[in-house]
């Protein structure tokens, strides 16, 4: 029997970049869509949303983030996005019919100071293992394409309902 050439990784365990990864390998859009749909997680879909998302944006200037990266192994001793993704919500604002909501509570002022995010956006970065913290970093500035061969209407097809093709 013949070992199958791109094996099923584990979705729980699974970093978002190797997700990305894969789908910038893919070879047509229908395998992309495929890939993102397989995987699909909230992670997942909150990443691609703050990247693609016209409205949404993080707190911190552009640039990258000075931080120094953990070197570890895939797997061993460091924290995954798909488990910390919650912490994105503190770290970004939104623009909803003219008004500034920052995070996902609704509310109109930031319920955490910027210096205090800025120390959590740097532990989170620390935390995470280096592909994932760069992953970040490129979110925070809208540039996945930059380092992922994905595009919106990649994540459009595979995920509808997160609305993007309106903006």
């Amino acid at each position: 029997m013949a070992r199958p050439t791109k094996p099923k990784l584990s979705v729980n365990q699974t970093l978002i970049s190797e997700v990305l990864q894969r789908v910038s390998n893919a070879k047509n859009k229908d395998e992309k869509v495929s890939i993102l749909k397989e995987y699909k997680t909230l992670a997942l879909t909150k990443i691609l949303l703050c990247n693609f998302a016209k409205n949404i944006h993080f707190v911190f200037p552009d640039g990258e983030t000075p931080f120094t990266a953990l070197d570890v192994p895939k797997g061993v001793e460091h924290q995954l996005l798909i488990t910390e993704h919650r912490m994105i919500d503190k770290m970004i604002k939104k623009e909803v019919n003219g008004m500034v909501l920052y995070g996902c509570s609704g509310n109109t002022k930031p319920s955490i100071q910027q210096l205090k995010k800025e120390a959590l956006w740097i532990q989170l970065l620390e935390s995470l293992h280096s592909e994932e913290a760069e992953l970040l970093d490129l979110i925070k500035d809208k540039k996945l394409t930059t380092r992922y061969k994905i595009t919106k209407q990649n994540v459009v097809d595979a995920f509808p309902e997160l609305g993007l093709q309106n903006q």
